[in-house]
């Protein structure tokens, strides 16, 4: 049976589908979802217990190049012995951050759990270590490979911002290249360039009395500063786009100093 987004959540998933990078320079959920899934090491795997209760517990996990989550679990764990009578499963993996959990994203793939063998086994164990380099465990008798295939993906956002997406979508989508440099670029514009911040926010967002901002996250499509407009003052969320797609971050560099020279210029 394939799992579809149910009935009466088609209409407000299409609607944030919609929301491409193309349309609004952001990235869409199903790529919010392979970036989150892959940058995130464990997630809380959720398998069908005695009596057909759910059983949650604390997995490490890697993905492939499909985002199809891959899993090195014992045979003595009881999360083992519940996939070997029912294949079905869920694994949500949750952002990293400080303030209010609720505000981070976190997405669940859903979708049954198969164990690898043979060729395809040692393919995905590779990854897997790549992932998890102190997984010493990997050639112990009781572990086995084990592989999500996904059919459906709940993405949530923090506050306000929900989808579901479909699996071909997820499988298509990329994950974003900039993550693994987001912290660097970060940490260069708010030491650096606060002064290009502010300038931004005056010439692009509307906002012409921000005195002070500071970027909060980048991806390949644009940016988010939080920005005040007085020192130590009450922030709201602004997104820059960028006006092409940024895959390095060299070519953020460039296109952060383009964003200067039009914000003089304007």
């Amino acid at each position: 049976m394939t799992h579809v987004v149910p009935e009466h959540q088609r209409a407000a998933a299409e609607r944030t589908l919609a929301a491409t990078p193309g349309v609004r320079g952001e990235p869409s959920d199903a790529e919010r979802s392979r970036t989150l899934i892959t940058a995130v090491r464990t997630g809380s795997l959720a398998t069908i217990g005695d009596g057909g209760f759910p059983f949650g517990s604390l997995v490490a996990h890697a993905v492939d190049h499909e985002g199809r989550p891959l899993l090195l679990l014992s045979d003595l764990a009881e999360h083992s012995r519940n996939l070997a009578a029912d294949p079905r499963a869920s694994l949500m993996a949750t952002e990293v951050g400080t303030g209010d959990p609720l505000a981070l994203a976190r997405v669940t793939v859903i979708g049954r759990v198969g164990e690898l063998r043979g060729e395809e086994r040692d393919a995905a164990l590779e990854t897997y270590k790549a992932a998890h380099p102190g997984a010493f465990y990997s050639g112990f008798a009781d572990f086995r490979l084990y592989r999500l295939e996904v059919q459906s993906v709940r993405y949530v956002g923090g506050f306000g911002r929900m989808s579901w997406v479909d699996a071909a979508s997820y499988t298509e989508a990329e994950p974003d290249p900039l993550r693994p440099h987001a912290d660097r670029i970060l940490a260069h514009m708010n030491d650096d360039h606060a002064d290009s911040l502010v300038l931004f926010c005056r010439r692009f967002a509307g906002r012409p009395d921000t005195v002070e901002a500071r970027m909060v996250a980048v991806d390949r499509y644009g940016f988010a500063v939080l920005a005040a407009d007085e020192p130590g003052g009450e922030t709201t969320a602004v997104r820059l786009p960028f006006d092409e797609r940024t895959d390095t971050p060299d070519t953020v560099r460039q296109a952060m100093i383009e964003l200067v020279r039009k914000a003089r210029a304007a």
